[in-house]
């Protein structure tokens, strides 16, 4: 992810505003999400100043704080490169905290910045010269937002403008990948800087790899094994883990789990994929192997064997920011996905003699478990539920089609089957995500010249009004990102109300089908704010209306315009 050092330094006086943006640009980043206050008079000076040049990421003018973040969010994940969003000082900062929190438990490169009120009450070019200036600042602005990075700071002398840019965008990048969090004192931004101060590179980090000790102790243990599985949620983010994970489960019958997935980790029709609960396999397992998957099982609801091993395999396998995990693996090996499966399948090489013949025999018995765990045709089309709406969805809509999900959609009903077709909701929950990370991968798409591939944010009603929607519609159309956003409308939080009735079964709030604090009737008219926008907006009530509904969207998002489906489905 680093970036060879840009051309020589400028011989025309300029403002730290201007060296921090213009470091940001050369450390590859490629995309500001602005939400601007009265912090920000030298940044738009500095772009104003730079043009069309492209010397700068490119500015995204963003009305709310957590759509900035979660484009940001969005950007990165296709990228796979630090996006930056900036917003305004402490109450700007405090809108940020719950897109850190996705961003920190996603394992996403961003950095976070807010201006800071000025420092100085008078005498100081960019002083306080606004009455909220003084109720705005904080003791400790960063510390609101402290423990959902991996660093902050506070910008203190001008000249390092440049320098704390860089080290930002090292800390973000370095395994395991985060946010990262800068306050920028608006005084500082303003004040004029050498113009032959040092320029400073991006630090290249060499990934170490797998111990190969303990790659040999797993191979034979895999090898060894009557019925190894793999639980994983996230590998297939990282580029070539999906061909890595194939080529190893292919050759050794190794089922796998995707539990509650955020990439495509193992193409979802592929003979070794069974499915996406763990839940009745892993107490049939004698080894268990986590990769990449903070949470491989939940110990209340899933016992694997007593004997069977489990190992984790990631950057950070502990997930050590997490206060209480507590799995007990027999070893945890640090690498990367990628590099952990290659040393894996280079240790294991081809199956011979008693191996082979257990590899034959294990690949009957998981060509039976998938056709018992994979069975689609179970679904009833003939009622509108998110399960038969999304078996349409995932029939009707291109493979080509970008999917973020944010809770409503069956990924297990989707054809999925390669890198960067699907992005999870994060497992911090911070709803809010989906509509902005949507947008943040068109807007990448778009500056790579990709606008034919649909981008698709499915949404819960409730997530789709925590998204700020107003905000998300105006982003789309004034930035000319357009994007299908699919609503499951059913009137209610699903996840509060499964959660009281799996509790309290036969309890009180049972009586009343536990919708009480979960009912979000009566929906208003959801297409009509795309419409509002200059989008198209349907309100679609069966599962015969939705393909020409599909149909019709994907066509106007051709044309360049953004297109809501309201699905109102049963309860």
């Amino acid at each position: 992810m680093s970036q060879p050092a840009g051309p020589g330094p400028t011989t025309r006086p300029e403002i730290a505003a201007e060296l921090y943006l213009r470091t940001l640009s050369e450390g590859g980043v490629d995309a500001l999400y602005a939400v601007a206050g009265t912090d920000f008079p030298s940044v738009i000076e500095a772009y104003e100043k730079a043009g069309s040049s492209g010397a700068l990421p490119r500015p995204y003018t963003v009305p709310h704080e957590n759509l900035a973040v979660s484009m940001a969010h969005g950007d990165a994940l296709r990228t796979g490169r630090a996006q930056v969003a900036m917003v305004h000082v402490s109450v700007g900062t405090a809108n940020m905290v719950c897109g850190a929190l996705n961003a920190v438990r996603d394992g996403v490169p961003l950095v976070l910045s807010a201006g800071r009120t000025p420092l100085t009450e008078e005498g100081e070019h960019g002083t306080r010269t606004r009455f909220i200036h003084w109720a705005q600042e904080m003791f400790d602005q960063g510390g609101m937002i402290r423990e959902a990075v991996k660093w902050d700071y506070e910008l203190r002398s001008a000249g390092q403008a440049g320098d704390v840019a860089i080290r930002a965008l090292d800390i973000a990048e370095a395994p395991p990948p985060g946010p990262v969090y800068l306050s920028l004192p608006r005084e500082l931004l303003a004040r004029e800087v050498p113009p032959d101060l040092p320029r400073r590179k991006r630090t290249r980090l060499a990934e170490g790899r797998p111990d190969p000790d303990a790659i040999d102790r797993l191979a034979e243990r895999i090898a060894a094994a009557s019925l190894p599985v793999i639980v994983t949620s996230n590998s297939g983010r990282e580029p070539g883990a999906l061909a890595a994970l194939s080529d190893l489960v292919e050759a050794w019958s190794i089922p796998v789990v995707q539990f509650n997935p955020r990439s495509v980790n193992l193409p979802f029709e592929h003979p070794m994929c069974i499915g996406f609960d763990p839940q009745s396999l892993l107490p049939a397992a004698d080894l268990i192997v986590s990769l990449a998957c903070d949470v491989p099982y939940v110990p209340a609801v899933t016992t694997p064997r007593p004997t069977a091993e489990m190992w984790e395999i990631d950057r950070d396998p502990l997930f050590s920011r997490y206060p209480l995990r507590s799995f007990g693996a027999a070893q945890s090996i640090v690498a990367s996905p990628r590099a952990a499966l290659s040393a894996l399948r280079a240790a294991l090489g081809e199956p011979a003699g008693d191996r082979a013949r257990r590899v034959a025999d294990r690949t009957a018995q998981v060509a039976a478990l998938r056709a018992r765990r994979m069975d689609r045709a179970a679904i009833d089309r003939g009622r509108f539920t998110a399960a038969s709406a999304s078996a349409i969805l995932a029939e009707r809509l291109p493979r080509e089609a970008v999917v973020v999900n944010e809770y409503s959609f069956r990924t297990d009903l989707a054809p999925f089957d390669r890198e960067g077709q699907f992005y999870g909701f994060t497992p911090a929950g911070g709803l809010g995500f989906g509509m902005g990370a949507a947008l943040g991968i068109a807007a990448a798409d778009a500056r790579a010249g990709l606008r034919d591939r649909p981008v698709v944010a499915m949404l819960g009603d409730g997530a789709y009004m925590f998204n700020n929607p107003v905000a998300c519609h105006w982003a789309s159309a004034a930035h000319g990102l357009p994007i299908l956003s699919v609503i499951f409308n059913n009137r209610r939080w699903g996840a509060v109300r499964n959660s009281t009735l799996a509790m309290y079964p036969q309890g009180a709030a049972a009586a009343s089908d536990g919708m009480f604090l979960a009912d979000l009737s009566p929906a208003p008219d959801y297409a009509a704010i795309c419409r509002a926008h200059g989008g198209i907006g349907e309100t679609v009530r069966s599962g015969e209306a939705l393909p020409a509904a599909i149909d019709r969207a994907l066509t106007a998002l051709a044309g360049g315009q953004q297109v809501l489906i309201d699905l109102v489905i049963e309860s």
